[in-house]
């Protein structure tokens, strides 16, 4: 089969592929981590390139265009995204697994028969005030010890992680960590100060695994028909250059730290781990480990100090992970004396009700289209998608992160569209565009120059940007069809909520505070949340944003080692609702699809 080079700009990579091959796969290949959502089907139209060489010429779909010949593909303007870095913070006392303590060993005298190692083990267990049985031999370490004392008179600075010794140093040097909330769609480290709590560097990036897919379903199947190896071993890069970023910025080596904690949604966790999701994906959808773990960094290829750790909280369930424990340490969820609602809007939805007594947790598959992975002109928030939008000075107006052009819509975006045309008249509560003639509002007959007709079947969209407004030569709207997926993905976060409440006995109307988490959830309008229907109306004035809550239960549980215990008694006190199961949830669901009534 013949070969062909496909050079890619502006990046000016090169790379040979087998006739057939699509471009999608070819940009894999060139290491490039495309933006993929549907997974390569071809069915998102966001892997759009332009082919200025080779056939054909022209915008197309990566996924579905092939290598023919020898091509040049200019691809599309990658704009930097608004990765959420900042979360609630709460006072803890540090006192991280990872520790340091100075010891001075006993010297051994001729005709003594205590070995190296006991005597080391004996002065750790007095300064740690730790079990001497409980330290575990370290044949590394004990290989190079008698030089080690030698070198330095007989008194070290021993690096612990619980009970176990890490390392045998000769200075009281600062001892690190990092914090990872690994993300369907972006991750992000924190490195901290394991003495002092304080926090040198954060680096963040879009998760690479995105090429294959938006949703851990995609990633699910890929891993479950190609392996595992290929999308564990992406994240694994991801953090390792995560962490180069970070040690860049705080001027420190990746020696200097000792363990890593993460957090994750449990498909997030498997593939981290080398672990198949396949059970996540077949009924029951339990996962296959669900406790905290401590493991080697060593065996998950994370270069961090040679025997450091890696400890990862717990899950609850098969789409409640890890990163949901974490927003319920950081919130301490666990100790809540009122009724709470505590909302992760992310690529996946996740929600806990309840307070101390009881609470109760469920997943619902809405996150895609605020994320724009099944928006036509939807996109993350990044530089060029419109975040927020309303009447404002007489007219319909919207804003763009970055400013400039838009380029496409984001979710925070999308609701505010979606809640202006309900209150505005331009659209019925059953999400159908009205026509010009039922037009009952001053604003709406002022936008009716806005809803255009588009593609083959002739669909109503509202106009945003035409091609001269956009900043990528094509309109920017919003679809009759895009208004379905948003009914489809807002139903599903509301049947969840009214599910939740029937289980645990209360009325909606009993919960006294509502924590939105993740990016989406902060950038949000809360007026607009509650517009649509997604969070009941009469919580409007309850929601208060948390921001990445589950990045700062990472955080807590890196410095804190008795709130990692915690950690394990959050998930287990934390019951599960399985929504695809319960009989009334599709019947909820349907009754949610509408928009809550407008008067006029």
């Amino acid at each position: 089969m013949s070969e062909y080079r496909v050079k890619f700009m502006p990046q000016d990579i090169e790379v040979t592929v087998e006739e057939g091959t699509d471009l999608l796969t070819a940009q894999i290949r060139a290491g490039l981590h495309p933006d993929a959502p549907c997974g390569g089907k071809g069915t998102c139209g966001k892997c759009l390139v332009n082919v200025m060489k080779g056939n054909p010429t022209g915008v197309q779909k990566a996924c579905t265009t092939k290598v023919t010949g020898n091509m040049t593909v200019k691809l599309q303007a990658g704009g930097k995204h608004s990765i959420l870095m900042e979360g609630v913070q709460r006072k803890i006392r540090i006192a991280s697994a990872v520790r340091s303590v100075n010891v001075t060993v006993q010297r051994c005298e001729l005709g003594g028969n205590l070995s190296d190692w006991k005597r080391l083990k004996m002065a750790v267990a007095e300064a740690a005030s730790i079990d001497e049985a409980a330290i575990r031999p370290n044949m590394k370490l004990i290989s190079d010890l008698y030089q080690v004392l030698q070198d330095n008179d007989y008194s070290l600075n021993v690096v612990l992680c619980g009970n176990e010794i890490l390392d045998l140093r000769a200075a009281d040097d600062p001892v690190y960590v990092m914090a990872f909330d690994i993300g369907t769609t972006t991750i992000v480290g924190y490195l901290l100060n394991a003495a002092t709590g304080e926090e040198t560097a954060v680096a963040s990036m879009l998760n690479p695994q995105s090429e294959y897919g938006a949703d851990v379903i995609e990633r699910s199947n890929y891993a479950i028909s190609d392996g595992v190896e290929e999308l564990s071993g992406l994240v694994h890069e991801a953090l390792n250059q995560l962490i180069g970023q970070a040690v860049k910025k705080a001027g420190i080596s990746r020696e200097e730290i000792y363990m890593i904690s993460v957090v994750g949604n449990t498909c997030m966790h498997h593939l981290f781990t080398g672990v198949s999701p396949k059970a996540l994906v077949h009924a029951p959808y339990n996962p296959a480990i669900s406790e905290g773990l401590m493991l080697r960094a060593s065996d998950l290829e994370i270069s961090i100090f040679p025997g450091g750790k890696v400890m990862l909280l717990p899950n609850i369930a098969g789409f409640v992970g890890a990163d949901t424990v974490g927003v319920l340490l950081a919130s301490e969820f666990d100790a809540q004396e009122e009724l709470t609602l505590a909302i992760d809007i992310g690529t996946n939805g996740e929600m806990v009700m309840g307070n101390k007594d009881r609470y109760i947790a469920c997943s619902t598959a809405a996150g895609p289209a605020f994320e724009g992975a099944k928006i036509a002109c939807g996109m993350r928030g990044a530089k060029g998608a419109v975040d927020h939008a309303g009447w404002k000075d007489g007219r319909f107006a919207f804003s763009v992160i970055g400013g400039g052009k838009p380029l496409g819509i984001c979710g925070s975006g999308l609701m505010d569209i979606v809640t202006f045309m309900l209150e505005k008249g331009l659209m019925d509560e059953m999400g159908r565009m009205l026509d010009m003639d039922e037009y009952e509002t001053e604003e709406a007959k002022a936008c009716a120059s806005r809803i255009i007709r588009i593609g083959e079947n002739n669909m109503k969209a509202f106009l945003l940007a035409d091609e001269e407004e956009s900043g990528s030569g094509r309109p920017v709207y919003l679809s009759q069809k895009d208004i379905r997926e948003v009914q489809l993905a807002k139903s599903a976060m509301a049947a969840g909520i009214t599910l939740m409440a029937d289980t645990l006995g209360i009325e909606v109307g009993d919960i006294k505070k509502v924590m939105i988490a993740g990016a989406f959830g902060n950038y949000m309008e809360p007026h607009s949340a509650c517009g649509i229907g997604m969070i009941p109306c009469e919580l409007e004035d309850r929601i208060v944003p948390v921001g990445n809550a589950a990045g700062e239960g990472a955080k807590i549980a890196a410095l804190n080692y008795e709130e990692y215990r915690r950690c394990e008694k959050i998930a287990a006190g934390c019951e599960f609702l399985e929504l695809a199961t319960h009989p009334d949830f599709q019947d909820t669901f349907v009754d949610l699809m509408e928009f809550p009534e407008q008067e006029f």
